[in-house]
Parts: C-alpha cells; structure tokens; sequence
C-alpha cells in the first residue's frame, strides 16, 4: 500500500514527475546556518518532504527512530564526518547544496490501526539535520 500524497496527474492520467506535490503543505521549515546537528520533529499528518539545500556544502539528514533513547550515540543528532569525539557518520542521505530532493517519510514500526497518518502507517517522527562540510548550509523543508 502506498501511503504517501500522490504526484499530480495529467487529463490522460499520467504522473508528472517534475511537478510538486498538488497539496498545500502542512508544515514548513527554515533553519538557517545547520552548523549542529538539528532534530525536525514532522507533523503526525506528514507523509512526503521536499527539502532544500541552501548554501554551504549540503546537508545530511538522518531518519530518527522513536524508540531511540538517551543511551545512544549521539542521541537523536546525525554525524556527516567522522568528528573529533572519533564518532563515525550515521547520515541517511546527503542532499548537495542548492539542491531539492523529495522524500516519502519511511516506515519506521508496523503502525496502528486509527490515528493520523505518519501513526496508521508507522512512519518516522523525527528527523536529525546537519551540515554536510566545514561550511554551514541552511534548510528548507516543506511537509505534505
């Protein structure tokens, strides 16, 4: 089952790949200069991101499980170089600067049988954000 909002189609029925999603969004997000690790905490309805790139070198971005708890390291952060603390990277993706890339929000449990979407379909909750170089870049991030 697809969960996620649809592409846009046209009067033939076909998607339009190049199009944004035909929804108004329901969050958006700017955090400029990503020179730390962030957690973006998406809205229970969230089933698709855009999300922007803006300056620096780029940004990674890590899904965040919920059960993920204080004993983990780094807690709730995303490492995109190995750090001084001899920390290894744990980045999802990376999305180069002045780049958009689209994400359906993956499922992280099983899900429930009632509530909102991102918890009927077990998607992930949060997200941790930082810069990809020496360099702090800024983020934009549309939820739908």
């Amino acid at each position: 089952m697809n969960y996620s909002k649809s592409l846009p189609r046209d009067t033939g029925g076909a998607p339009m790949q190049q199009f944004p999603a035909p929804y108004k969004a329901v969050v958006v997000t700017h955090k400029p200069n990503c020179s730390s690790s962030s957690v973006l905490y998406l809205n229970p309805d969230t089933t698709l991101i855009e999300i922007a790139a803006v300056g620096g070198q780029g940004l990674a971005i890590r899904w965040v499980p919920s059960v993920e708890g204080a004993a983990a390291t780094p807690y709730m952060s995303v490492v995109g170089a190995t750090s001084l603390l001899g920390i290894t990277p744990n980045f999802d993706h990376i999305i180069p600067t002045d780049t958009v890339r689209r994400f359906v929000i993956p499922k992280a449990t099983i899900g429930q049988a009632t509530g909102q979407a991102g918890s009927v379909n077990g998607l992930y909750v949060k997200m941790a954000f930082i810069n990809a170089g020496t360099t702090a870049a800024s983020i934009l991030a549309t939820e739908f």
